[in-house]
């Protein structure tokens, strides 16, 4: 008799378990579509705004996506032209009573006003693949020196606008361990411009900011030291033996693309413009 019970029950036990098991991969199916869901949700929450990238490292870690600076050139006078629409139409604007209150004129409420509207827009952050054939930089130093024989340089370097519209950007020099550029612009070198609105400005440790208008260049010459680690230059050996100058360009401020009503801030990866060949004592 327990036998005959067993083998009735055993089908049903059979049934009971598969059961069991298709519910279960039911409901981690639902579940993992709700994470899903719920990831989605979080990363359009988490959209950039100018508050999110004031102080963004720019760079592969931070970019949004890789183009061709091509796309940006429309909107490189994005901006100018939104400061432009908001004083003439600030009725479209629309701010704080008490805000428009304490503005002094109507060109301080119309800057209000373009910046509240700023606040609201997405950003993202580009880097463009070929900024080098926009914004063409250009460098010589040294190509060939003995570690802990040579110690001080100069870098001459040339910045070359290739677009028909103005340029702001900043330039990151980058060269690792051994060289090191100066803290301060007291002993940088910009050659005489006599446009006006040629500007090369020296921060520190290898940046710099520059203007400048449609097809126009700006020549700086900037000196450098190199280390010695007081131990023949084991310490800091490179690969290859070799240096690269490398430099990246982050455009200052923001692109503004008024058809898709968004915000750009727009960087490149690194680009050599020098080696220097390393030998060793």
């Amino acid at each position: 008799m327990n036998n005959i019970t067993y083998a009735l029950l055993k089908p049903y036990a059979s049934y009971r378990s598969c059961l069991f098991i298709y519910n279960l991969k039911k409901i981690s199916f639902f579940f993992l579509l709700g994470m899903c869901v719920l990831q989605t949700q979080t990363a359009s929450a988490q959209e950039k705004t100018v508050y999110d990238v004031q102080n963004l490292k720019l760079d592969e870690t931070t970019a949004d996506g890789i183009i061709s600076f091509s796309k940006i050139v429309p909107h490189l006078t994005g901006i100018a032209k939104l400061r432009r629409h908001v004083y003439e139409n600030q009725e479209l604007y629309p701010m704080e009573q008490k805000a428009i209150e304490t503005s002094r004129d109507k060109k301080h409420e119309a800057h209000k006003r373009w910046e509240r509207y700023m606040r609201k827009l997405p950003v993202y952050v580009y880097i463009a693949k070929d900024i080098q054939e926009y914004i063409t930089v250009n460098t010589k130093i040294t190509n060939q020196f003995t570690v802990c024989e040579k110690f001080t340089d100069v870098l001459s370097i040339n910045i070359k606008n290739r677009n028909s519209y103005p340029i702001s950007a900043e330039i990151e020099l980058q060269a690792g361990n051994i060289v090191n550029f100066p803290k301060s612009n007291s002993e940088v070198k910009v050659k005489d411009n006599k446009e006006k609105k040629i500007t090369f400005n020296y921060i520190g440790n290898g940046r710099a900011t520059f203007t400048l208008p449609p097809n126009a260049s700006v020549s700086a010459i900037i000196p450098i030291v190199y280390s010695c680690d007081g131990n023949k230059g084991k310490t800091n050996k490179t690969e290859n033996n070799q240096i690269l100058i490398n430099h990246k360009i982050n455009l200052v401020g923001y692109i503004y693309n008024s058809e898709k009503k968004e915000l750009y801030r727009i960087t490149s990866f690194p680009i050599t413009t020098s080696t220097i060949k390393l030998a060793y004592l």
